[in-house]
Protein backbone atom coordinates (compact mmCIF):
# COMPACT_ATOMS: atom_id res chain seq x y z
CA UNK A 1 0.00 0.00 0.00
CA UNK A 2 1.61 3.42 -1.10
CA UNK A 3 0.11 6.72 0.56
CA UNK A 4 0.91 10.20 -0.99
CA UNK A 5 0.80 12.96 0.95
CA UNK A 6 0.55 16.25 -0.70
CA UNK A 7 -0.45 18.64 2.00
CA UNK A 8 -0.01 18.62 5.28
CA UNK A 9 -3.44 16.20 6.35
CA UNK A 10 -2.62 14.61 9.46
CA UNK A 11 -5.99 12.86 10.24
CA UNK A 12 -5.59 11.62 6.74
CA UNK A 13 -1.97 9.78 7.36
CA UNK A 14 -3.58 8.58 10.64
CA UNK A 15 -6.47 6.93 9.41
CA UNK A 16 -4.74 5.55 6.49
CA UNK A 17 -2.53 3.85 9.47
CA UNK A 18 -5.24 2.74 11.43
CA UNK A 19 -6.47 0.95 8.13
CA UNK A 20 -3.05 -0.88 7.65
CA UNK A 21 -2.87 -1.88 11.53
CA UNK A 22 -6.18 -3.82 10.90
CA UNK A 23 -5.22 -5.07 7.10
CA UNK A 24 -3.18 -8.32 6.73
CA UNK A 25 -0.56 -5.70 5.21
CA UNK A 26 2.78 -6.03 6.98
CA UNK A 27 4.28 -2.83 5.24
CA UNK A 28 2.92 0.66 3.97
CA UNK A 29 4.83 2.99 1.95
CA UNK A 30 4.21 6.73 2.83
CA UNK A 31 5.51 9.58 0.79
CA UNK A 32 5.46 13.00 2.81
CA UNK A 33 8.07 14.38 0.02
CA UNK A 34 5.80 17.56 -0.29
CA UNK A 35 6.77 18.64 3.49
CA UNK A 36 9.09 20.44 4.84
CA UNK A 37 11.69 18.74 7.53
CA UNK A 38 9.81 20.00 10.74
CA UNK A 39 6.25 18.31 9.26
CA UNK A 40 7.96 15.64 7.88
CA UNK A 41 9.65 14.81 11.02
CA UNK A 42 6.97 15.06 13.31
CA UNK A 43 4.59 13.10 11.19
CA UNK A 44 7.34 9.68 10.56
CA UNK A 45 8.30 9.73 13.93
CA UNK A 46 5.00 10.08 15.33
CA UNK A 47 2.72 7.78 13.20
CA UNK A 48 5.76 4.99 13.87
CA UNK A 49 5.73 5.32 17.08
CA UNK A 50 2.01 4.57 16.99
CA UNK A 51 2.59 1.97 14.53
CA UNK A 52 4.54 0.37 16.80
CA UNK A 53 2.86 0.57 20.35
CA UNK A 54 0.07 -0.88 18.10
CA UNK A 55 1.95 -3.85 16.15
CA UNK A 56 5.59 -3.55 16.22
CA UNK A 57 5.83 -6.29 13.28
CA UNK A 58 4.44 -3.83 10.92
CA UNK A 59 6.83 -1.62 8.79
CA UNK A 60 6.68 2.00 7.50
CA UNK A 61 8.47 3.29 4.84
CA UNK A 62 8.49 6.83 4.96
CA UNK A 63 9.82 8.69 1.59
CA UNK A 64 11.22 12.15 1.96
CA UNK A 65 11.98 15.29 0.23
CA UNK A 66 15.87 15.28 0.29
CA UNK A 67 19.37 13.99 2.20
CA UNK A 68 18.78 16.52 5.13
CA UNK A 69 15.50 15.50 6.03
CA UNK A 70 16.42 11.93 5.86
CA UNK A 71 19.36 13.20 8.58
CA UNK A 72 17.33 14.77 10.62
CA UNK A 73 15.06 12.00 11.21
CA UNK A 74 17.87 9.19 11.38
CA UNK A 75 18.89 9.38 14.81
CA UNK A 76 15.40 9.39 15.94
CA UNK A 77 14.20 6.23 13.91
CA UNK A 78 12.49 3.25 15.28
CA UNK A 79 13.45 -0.13 14.74
CA UNK A 80 9.74 0.26 12.27
CA UNK A 81 11.07 2.76 10.26
CA UNK A 82 12.96 3.25 7.08
CA UNK A 83 13.60 6.34 5.53
CA UNK A 84 14.41 6.47 1.47
CA UNK A 85 14.70 9.87 -0.33
CA UNK A 86 12.78 10.92 -3.51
Amino acid sequence: MTVNVIKTNEEKVRKKIATFLCSAQNEITINISKLNFIEASRTALLNSTHCLVQNPDKKLKWIVKNEAVKNTIMPFKLENMQITTK
